[in-house]
């Protein structure tokens, strides 16, 4: 894939790689599975390791999952793993997100960090504030797509996002 080097652009469904970009595997990634993004045409390809996982989870016919399977298996040259995220990466983003001022009001700072005791959850319901809430989805969502974008550029491909 990145033997000449050479970047080239690609037509990428944001919403689709985003949702595999993003995945929080430890607990999203019911069975195993892995992403690929199709560097030809862009499609944001789900295959799961087990034929019946596929069609359980995701309502893909085991011949169907096994035939993308062995195309990427022959050709992996022309497919890139899109790697999910693991649970701590989420924690990660909320604490950076707590140690930054997101805004100018210091009791809602004060009361969003003193919220968090170690659960992502748990901090929604006890912050008790949804600006703050909406200030996390917002800054985590752009932490992604700079990781996303930075992610996909080491792979010489420039996301054209659709």
């Amino acid at each position: 894939m990145t033997q000449g080097r050479t970047r080239r652009s690609i037509s990428i469904d944001e919403m689709l790689f985003m949702d595999a970009f993003e995945r929080d595997v430890d607990f999203q990634d019911l069975s195993p599975q892995c992403t690929y993004l199709d560097l030809e045409t862009g499609d944001v390809i789900w295959v799961f390791e087990e034929d019946q996982d596929a069609e359980f989870y995701a309502g893909i016919k085991p011949g169907e999952n096994r035939d993308v399977q062995e195309r990427i298996a022959a050709s992996p040259e022309n497919y890139l793993e899109v790697p999910g995220r693991d649970h701590s990466e989420h924690h990660r983003f909320l604490q950076e997100f707590l140690g930054t001022e997101w805004t100018q009001d210091k009791d809602l700072i004060q009361r969003a960090r003193q919220a968090y005791s170690g659960s992502i959850g748990r901090w929604r319901d006890t912050v008790d504030s949804d600006r703050a809430v909406q200030a996390y989805y917002d800054f985590r969502e752009n932490k992604l797509k700079q990781m996303a974008e930075e992610y996909l550029r080491e792979h010489y491909i420039e996301p054209i996002w659709r």
